[in-house]
């Protein structure tokens, strides 16, 4: 984008500690010489106003990035969905109609993410945009819950929805309209996420980065 978005803002999804990872926070291991949260940060304040971070970590290290640092508002470590309901009411509370999420685990989604996921929203008047990309292993576009565009109307919905017990995202997202900006892969898929040091070795090897 050229120029920032004032119309949006954006929260990054870090759950905290993984136990594919031993128990590590995802969010502070290191492609090259920088943290994946450190590059989802970057990556993203090029692509909005603001940005604010959701996890239920106590750990201090999120601070040093001087941004807001949101715990769920839905207490019981509900999953995902918990976080974008806590992005929708501190977006709401800003004063902005939509929040975009991304995932920590994730950091080179497209530069391009946000401005895409707008005008499909302006093109389909959808209430919620996901991203999606093409894989090679199922041989089609899929979806990514995370990557999304969400209107913040939709959080008494949401808030009902987790009080009954839903909690995986797209379980919820197709009771709403729903549109899809499809990403293409540029030599690895924009929307590779981190779930085992593998992937990690695998993203380091893959990507030239400092």
């Amino acid at each position: 984008m050229k120029e920032r978005d004032r119309k949006t803002c954006g929260v990054i999804l870090s759950g905290g500690k993984s136990r594919r990872m031993e128990g590590k926070d995802k969010a502070f291991l290191k492609i090259g010489r920088k943290t994946l949260l450190g590059r989802s940060i970057e990556n993203l304040d090029k692509q909005v106003e603001f940005v604010a971070i959701n996890t239920n970590s106590a750990d201090q290290k999120y601070k040093k990035y001087g941004l807001p640092v949101l715990k769920d508002i839905a207490s019981g470590y509900l999953g995902p969905l918990a976080g974008v309901l806590t992005a929708m009411l501190w977006a709401e509370k800003k004063g902005y109609k939509n929040v975009v999420t991304v995932a920590v685990d994730t950091p080179f989604f497209p530069e391009n993410f946000v401005e895409k996921m707008k005008e499909e929203k302006i093109k389909s008047q959808a209430k919620i945009v996901l991203a999606r990309s093409f894989s090679i292993e199922y041989k089609k576009f899929v979806v990514h819950p995370t990557f999304g565009l969400w209107s913040n109307s939709l959080n008494e919905d949401l808030t009902e929805s987790l009080d009954k017990g839903t909690r995986k995202v797209l379980d919820w997202v197709f009771r709403h309209p729903v549109g899809y900006v499809n990403f293409v892969n540029e030599g690895i898929d924009p929307f590779f996420n981190i779930n085992q040091n593998e992937d990690l070795d695998a993203l380091n090897k893959k990507r030239n980065v400092d």
